[in-house]
This record gives structure tokens, C-alpha cells and sequence, in this order.
């Protein structure tokens, strides 16, 4: 085959060979990997056939790895030849009843729609009139405080039907 052959960039010049153009460098050297980059700078724009890569033979993947051979008749069953046991119960998952929601007192629900609706307050206010003054902002931060402020005296450190820990909890 003649080496202009696969030049198909249209161009009706002569390319020379590569041991034409640069002398051959020591192997290894940084010449030779400059030499090496510089011919593949050069070779950049160059269409590439598709149909038959050149591959070096080290790269060719197809040789290295052959298709497997079909399965015969008779087989040996590997590690992953086996079938889980079907479950009688499976894809029946019934999830049990949750439990009931807490029942709060009265106190504690206007404490939580005064943290919510105060700050509530205050952006409608200044999404409707553009500035947040007037009652409704005193309404709004009053509630806002007062229901936050109620919520943090009522808190419990601990559950009344726990028994008491003498040591506070710190055990050595």
C-alpha cells in the first residue's frame, strides 16, 4: 500500500515520512517523547478511518479478551448460578399502625400559631403594603415573642413518668 494513500485531507502535497523530517532520537529521552508529541500535534486534524483503526497491538482489546465460547449442554453451575428462595410473604409488606399523634393543651397550640403566625404576619405585611409598620407589625413581633416565650418556660427536662436519676445522668 502506498503511504499517501490514506490521506484523504485533499491536500495534493507530499507528506514525508516521519524519519524524513527529524532524526531519531535516544529512546526514552525527552527528545523522544517531544518527537512523539509534535508528530501527533501534526497529525491532529487528519480524517481518521473508522471502519479500520490502527491499533497498537498491545491496545487491541479483541485479541486479548475472545468472545466467550457458548454454553454447552452440560454445565458445571458457577457462584452465580443460584435462584433465592421465593418468600411466601414477599412483596405483602404490611407496615404497622403508627402511633398516635400527641395531644397537646390549648395553651401549647395558641403558643405554636403565635411563633407561626406572628412572622406570617409580618411577610404579608411587607409583601402587601412594601414596609412592615403600624399595628400589624406590633401584633406580629408581640405574638412572635410571646408564643416563643411561653414555649421555652414550658419546656420539660425530662419525662414526670421517668423515676428521678440521683447523678443527674453522669455515670462514671
Amino acid at each position: 500500500m502506498h503511504e499517501h494513500e490514506n490521506n484523504t485531507a485533499g491536500d495534493d502535497e507530499d507528506r514525508p515520512q516521519e524519519s524524513e523530517q527529524r532524526p531519531t532520537p535516544a529512546p526514552g529521552s525527552q527528545a523522544e517523547q517531544d518527537a512523539i508529541f509534535a508528530a501527533l500535534v501534526a497529525q491532529f486534524d487528519d480524517p481518521v478511518d473508522l471502519n479500520r483503526p490502527d491499533w497498537p497491538e498491545i491496545e487491541n482489546l479483541r485479541a486479548k479478551n475472545p468472545p466467550p465460547p457458548a454454553p454447552s449442554i452440560v454445565q458445571s453451575p458457577g457462584p452465580r448460578d443460584w435462584e433465592a428462595a421465593e418468600d411466601p410473604d414477599e412483596g405483602h409488606f404490611v407496615p404497622p399502625e403508627p402511633p398516635p399523634l400527641p395531644t397537646g393543651d390549648t395553651t401549647s397550640r395558641f403558643a405554636w400559631i403565635a411563633v407561626l403566625g406572628g412572622p406570617a404576619l409580618l411577610l404579608f405585611d411587607a409583601l402587601v403594603w412594601r414596609q412592615v409598620s403600624g399595628w400589624p407589625a406590633w401584633v406580629g413581633l408581640t405574638a412572635f415573642l410571646g408564643g416563643f416565650t411561653t414555649l421555652v418556660v414550658r419546656m420539660k427536662d425530662r419525662d414526670p413518668d421517668e423515676p428521678h436519676d440521683p447523678h443527674g445522668g453522669a455515670v462514671v
